[in-house]
C-alpha cells in the first residue's frame, strides 16, 4: 500500500489519483481504517465503524475503476454519515447510545445518493440528541478537551481527523455550520427541502436539513451537487433541477454585493477577536472586487427564543410518532425534551410562528439590497466539551445552544448559509465566516466562499492529532 496522505487529501486531489488508477479504494479504506483505530480512542467520534462493510465496497469500486468504469469524483471516496440518517443492513442508533439498536428498513435518500455514486461508507459518526445542554462524549481534533460541535459532532471531529473525506450532518439551528466552524471544514445548510430528508431523523419539521461537511469548499460543493435534487419520497423536497454548483465556482466576485450587518447584537456573540477576524475577510473580499454594503438585521436577535418555541413543540410531536413509548422511556434526554415541548401553549407555538414570519421578513429585504451576508458562523469556539457555560467579552452565557443565536436565522428563513475556515483564535482555535444568501441561491454561496478560501491559507491547515 502506498504511504497515503489522508491529512492533506481532499476529494478533487484524492479523486484524480483514483481516477488514473495510481491509488485503489482499497488501499483508501485501509489508510482511513489505520486513522480510525489510532485516533478513535481520543476522539471517539464514531458511534460504528464499519471495516467489513467497507472493504467489500471497496473491492467492488476498485474492479470498477480497472474496468474503466469510473463513476465520478467520489467513486472510492471514504465518507461518514451522523448517526440519526437511516441505513439498512448497517447498524442505526438514531443517536440512543443506551437503547436498542434500530433496523430501517431502508436507506435514507442522502445515503443511497452517495453509495450509487462509488462513495464509500466508513461508518455512522456521534450525534448529541437533546437541547445540548448535556455535555459532550466526541472532542475536537484541534483540541481534545473541546467541542467539535453539536449535534453533528461527529461529522466535524471524523472529518478534520481525515477519518473520511466527506460527513453529512444535519442542521436544525445550525449543527452542519456550527461544526465546520469548530473543527476548520467548509460546511453548508442548503434551501430548505433542497436535500432530501427521507431516512433522516427529523425533530423539527419546519427547521431540520441535511448538509456536508467537508474539507474545502469544491469538495462541499461537489457533495451538496450530488443531494440537491427532487425526491419524491421527501414531502418538503424542492422540485427543482439537479444542482450544477461547480459551473460558476471559480468566476470571482467582482460585482458581488456582500452585507455586512451593522447590529452590534450580532457581532457581540463571540470574542471580540472574532468580529475582527470575520471583517478582515470580508475585505479579502473587497479587495477581490466584492462590493460591501452594511445590512440591519435589529428584529432577527429575537431568533434563538423563537427557534426553540417552535422546534421544541415539533420535536415533542415527532419524536412519539416515531418511536415506541419503550424506547422513549428508557431515552432521558428524549424524554426531557418531549415534556418541555409538551408544555409550550399552541398559542405560543402560533405567536413564534407570526413571530419568525417578521424576522424572515426582514432578512429577505435585506437581500433585496445585497447577495450574500457575511457575520461569523455560529460557534462554540473554545468551550469545553463537558461545559455548560462560557465567558464572551466578560459575560457568562450558555455554551452550545448560544450558537443557535446566528445559525438559527438561516434555519428559520429556509436560506441556504455556508461556514467557511477564516482564521484562529489566539492562532490555534478554527473561526468561520457564515455566509447567507437567498433560496436556490447555493451556487454564489459556493462561488463567493471558494474566491476567499482561494485568497488565503486556513484551509490548508489541520489538527496535529
Amino acid at each position: 500500500m502506498p504511504n497515503l496522505d489522508l491529512v492533506n487529501a481532499t476529494i478533487v486531489s484524492l479523486g484524480k489519483l483514483i481516477k488514473a488508477k495510481k491509488v485503489s479504494p482499497v488501499e483508501v479504506v485501509e489508510a482511513t481504517f489505520e486513522r480510525v483505530r489510532r485516533l478513535e480512542p481520543t476522539l471517539k467520534a464514531f458511534t460504528t465503524p464499519t471495516p467489513d462493510y467497507a472493504m467489500s465496497k471497496a473491492k467492488y469500486a476498485e474492479k470498477e475503476v480497472m474496468a474503466g468504469k469510473y463513476k465520478g469524483p467520489l467513486h472510492g471516496i471514504p465518507y461518514t454519515l451522523k448517526d440519526v440518517i437511516a441505513t439498512k443492513d448497517v447498524r442505526t442508533t438514531f443517536g440512543n447510545l443506551r437503547g436498542k439498536d434500530f433496523k430501517p428498513k431502508e436507506s435514507a435518500t442522502v445515503h443511497t445518493l452517495l453509495e450509487d455514486s462509488g462513495a464509500i461508507l466508513v461508518g455512522k459518526v456521534y450525534s448529541q440528541i437533546g437541547r445540548g445542554d448535556t455535555p459532550l462524549d466526541c472532542y475536537n481534533p484541534w483540541d481534545p478537551k473541546l467541542s467539535p460541535g453539536t449535534s453533528s459532532a461527529g461529522s466535524g471531529a471524523a472529518t478534520a481527523a481525515s477519518m473520511g473525506l466527506v460527513s453529512i450532518g444535519t442542521d436544525t439551528g445550525g449543527s452542519v455550520r456550527h461544526p465546520a466552524s469548530n473543527c476548520n471544514l467548509v460546511g453548508i445548510r442548503a434551501t430548505f427541502g433542497r436535500i432530501s430528508r427521507h431516512g433522516v431523523l427529523a425533530p423539527s419539521w419546519t427547521h431540520d436539513q441535511a448538509g456536508p461537511l467537508a474539507k474545502t469548499v469544491e469538495d462541499c460543493a461537489i457533495v451538496a451537487e450530488l443531494l440537491s435534487r427532487y425526491d419524491p419520497k421527501d414531502p418538503i423536497s424542492v422540485n427543482a433541477p439537479p444542482a450544477n454548483y461547480r459551473v460558476s465556482l471559480k468566476r470571482g466576485v467582482k460585482g458581488v454585493r456582500i452585507g455586512l450587518p451593522r447590529d452590534r447584537w450580532i457581532w457581540e456573540r463571540d470574542q471580540a477577536e472574532v468580529e475582527t477576524m470575520v471583517k478582515k475577510a470580508v475585505e479579502v473580499l473587497a479587495g477581490l472586487g466584492a462590493e460591501v454594503k452594511e445590512v440591519n438585521l435589529p428584529l432577527a436577535e429575537e431568533c434563538r427564543a423563537t427557534h426553540f418555541k417552535l422546534t421544541e413543540p415539533e420535536t415533542a410531536v415527532m419524536w412519539p410518532d416515531v418511536f415506541s413509548p419503550e424506547d422513549v422511556a428508557a431515552w432521558p434526554e428524549i424524554h426531557r425534551v418531549i415534556e418541555s415541548g409538551r408544555a409550550v401553549p399552541f398559542h405560543e407555538y402560533l405567536h413564534a410562528m407570526q413571530k419568525a414570519a417578521r424576522i424572515n421578513q426582514e432578512l429577505f429585504e435585506e437581500l433585496t439590497k445585497v447577495d450574500v451576508i457575511a457575520m461569523p458562523t455560529g460557534a462554540t469556539m473554545g468551550d469545553r466539551a463537558d461545559a455548560n457555560t462560557t465567558i464572551i467579552r466578560g459575560k457568562e452565557v450558555p455554551a452550545r445552544s448560544r450558537a443557535v443565536y446566528l445559525n438559527g436565522l438561516a434555519s428559520m428563513a429556509g436560506a441556504p448559509a455556508l461556514s467557511v475556515p477564516c482564521g484562529f483564535y489566539q492562532g490555534r482555535l478554527p473561526v468561520g465566516m457564515m455566509l447567507m444568501g437567498n433560496k436556490l441561491s447555493e451556487g454564489l454561496l459556493f462561488r463567493v466562499a471558494y474566491a476567499y478560501e482561494q485568497s488565503t491559507d486556513w484551509h490548508l491547515r489541520h489538527p496535529a492529532i
